[in-house]
């Protein structure tokens, strides 16, 4: 079913998900034209989801930065002059984690990133012995300014379940960092084994990206 904007039904059919779509807007001052993929285009029009995650992520269980999010549907990429101040975002991944060492003999870094800016991090993070054990990363973003030196504000909640006493541990982190919103911007979410031990692994089963203001 289509949905009504200013007495134009539209349908989300129309839309090719891998076409570019002119959208005019007002920005205070004079209309601009920003190019929408047409996968974001339907995505918004459908729940204001912008990303869902359908197939499990690579098993992370290498020493090098790698991504922890898996193939889905939508997109995770912002075109240029897209965002706007106060635009903000909720995202959830979650899956799998195996730390063997336990008492900071396995360490990981998880990174939110913009390409390769780092938006915010946990920092290195030492990991109590793990058995497959569940583990959560909650974000929220806000745009706090635009431009060529605009501003994201990011706070993370990373969490996991250990062995003993199958306790949840876990690091809050907040950070703002400069964004480009005049280029395009794709998020990631990046893991790195500081200290990998043989048996240690991470994967995503789950992600889910959507704009809530």
């Amino acid at each position: 079913m289509g949905q009504q904007i200013n007495q134009y039904t539209i349908d989300r059919t129309t839309f090719g998900d891998d076409d570019y779509y002119d959208i005019d807007y007002w920005d205070g001052a004079t209309y601009q034209t920003a190019k929408i993929k047409g996968s974001v285009i339907k995505s918004a029009m459908g729940s204001g989801g912008l990303y869902s995650q359908t197939i499990q992520s690579a098993t992370i269980n290498t020493t090098g930065e790698q991504t922890l999010i898996g193939s889905g549907v939508g997109s995770l990429l912002v075109n240029r002059d897209v965002f706007q101040i106060g635009d903000s975002f909720h995202g959830k991944i979650g899956g799998k984690i195996n730390a063997t060492g336990g008492g900071g003999r396995s360490e990981i870094t998880i990174n939110v990133k913009a390409g390769s800016t780092i938006l915010a991090s946990t920092g290195v993070f030492d990991l109590d012995t793990a058995t497959n054990g569940g583990w959560e990363l909650e974000l929220d973003f806000t745009i706090a300014t635009i431009g060529a030196s605009g501003t994201i504000c990011t706070n993370g909640n990373f969490c996991y379940n250990k062995d003993a006493n199958r306790e949840v541990f876990g690091h809050i982190f907040q950070d703002v960092q400069p964004i480009d919103t005049t280029i395009p911007n794709t998020l990631d979410i990046t893991a790195e084994w500081n200290v990998l031990n043989s048996g240690d692994d991470i994967y995503s089963a789950n992600f889910v990206l959507y704009k809530v203001y």
